[in-house]
C-alpha cells in the first residue's frame, strides 16, 4: 500500500470518519466515494487488512510524519482532466473544507446562484458551532440569506463591499479560509457550474500565517460593512 500520493487533507479526511465511525469496516469502494474519498477506493483491501485499529495507528503515523515536513501547495481543478492528473476536484475540496472546519470559515465569492449543493456542506458546519463570515459585493451580501441560503438558522454573517462613490467596482474574489489554518483561492464562483463544469484552477495551502494576512484584508477593512 502506497499512500505517500494521497492529499492530507484526504488521509485527514479518513482519519475523521474512521474514528467516528462514520465508515464501516470492511471497507467498501462505495463508501469511501460517498465520503469523497474516491481516490482511496483503490486501498480498501489493504486498510481492510489493518482493521480500523491499524489503520488509524498508520494515519496517525503518516499525519504526524507529513506536519514534521514542509507543505506543499495542491493544485485545484474544475473540467475535463486527462488521465493523469495531479490536480484535485474543486467541488471535492471545498466540501471537505467545510466538512473539517471546527472553528471559523470565512468565504468570499462573487457569485452563488443555483448553489444549494454547494453550500450544504458549510450549513452543516455552522450546525456544528462553527462561525462563518461571508464577503461579497454589497448587492449580493444584502439578498444572500434570501436567495442563495435555504437553509434556515443558522446563518453566516453576510457583509457588503461598497466601493467609493463614484467608482465602479465589485468583489470579484473567490477564496476560503478554514479555522485560520486552511486557504483555498481559486477562480470558481460558489455555483454549479463554477464548481462541475467550467475550467477553473486554485490552489490549495495549510499556511496559518497566510490564513492570517488574508482574514485580515477582509476584517480590518472599512469598504466592507455588515449587512446581514
Amino acid at each position: 500500500m502506497d499512500l505517500s500520493g494521497v492529499a492530507t487533507l484526504d488521509l485527514e479526511r479518513l482519519r475523521a470518519v474512521v474514528a467516528a465511525r462514520r465508515l464501516g469496516f470492511p471497507l467498501s469502494r462505495l463508501a469511501l466515494q460517498g465520503e469523497g474519498l474516491e481516490r482511496l477506493a483503490g486501498e480498501a483491501a489493504a486498510l481492510n487488512a489493518l482493521g480500523r485499529d491499524g489503520t488509524l495507528v498508520l494515519l496517525d503515523t503518516l499525519l504526524v510524519e507529513r506536519r514534521g515536513r514542509a507543505r506543499r501547495p495542491e493544485l485545484v481543478w474544475t473540467g475535463p482532466e486527462t488521465r493523469w492528473s495531479g490536480a484535485r476536484d474543486t467541488a471535492v475540496v471545498l466540501a471537505d473544507l467545510f466538512h473539517k472546519a471546527t472553528s471559523t470559515v470565512l468565504v468570499a465569492g462573487f457569485a452563488f446562484d443555483h448553489a444549494a449543493e454547494v453550500l450544504k456542506p458549510l450549513h452543516e458546519a455552522l450546525k456544528r458551532g462553527v462561525g462563518c463570515r461571508l464577503y461579497a459585493s454589497a448587492s449580493v451580501a444584502s439578498a444572500f440569506l434570501k436567495e442563495h441560503w435555504p437553509f434556515g438558522p443558522p446563518f453566516p454573517e453576510c457583509h457588503g463591499f461598497s466601493p467609493e462613490k463614484g467608482v465602479f467596482a465589485s468583489l470579484h474574489a473567490k477564496c476560503v479560509v478554514v479555522d485560520a489554518r486552511w486557504v483555498f483561492v481559486t477562480s470558481a464562483n460558489f455555483t454549479d457550474r463554477g464548481q462541475t463544469r467550467n475550467i477553473e484552477v486554485g490552489v490549495l495551502l495549510e499556511d496559518a500565517h497566510l490564513a492570517a494576512v488574508l482574514e485580515a484584508q477582509f476584517s480590518t477593512g472599512e469598504w466592507f460593512s455588515r449587512v446581514a
